[in-house]
């Protein structure tokens, strides 16, 4: 799903994240995939924010651990995902983990308006 702004232009001065939810079944094989998709995403860009080793969930179901990966903008977080060399590292969770990813433009949240 994409909800891209009425115009379907992106500020390339905001960054883009990938919001992800894993679910890791084969904790001993999980390492095949990260070890290839970490350096990737850094070469994209990408840092790791934040993981959900230590979560809380306070309002609905969530469907894995959380991860939040912070690229330069929204067009480096969709490249490194669309990338082939991204695709190729997918295939190394098959049957490994279920990843859900959301992709999403960060924002500047308006100037709080004086008292």
């Amino acid at each position: 799903m994409t909800t891209p702004r009425p115009d379907n232009s992106h500020d390339a001065a905001l960054k883009g994240y990938w919001i992800v939810f894993a679910t890791i079944n084969e904790p001993s094989r999980f390492g095949n995939y990260t070890s290839v998709a970490g350096p990737l995403i850094a070469a994209q860009g990408g840092r790791v924010l934040a993981r959900g080793d230590v979560a809380t969930v306070v309002e609905g179901a969530v469907p894995g651990r959380p991860y939040l990966i912070e690229f330069p903008s929204y067009a480096a977080a969709q490249a490194c995902f669309n990338s082939a060399d991204y695709q190729e590292a997918i295939a190394l969770r098959d049957g490994v983990a279920q990843f859900q990813i959301v992709i999403v433009e960060g924002f500047v949240p308006p100037a709080a308006s004086p008292r």
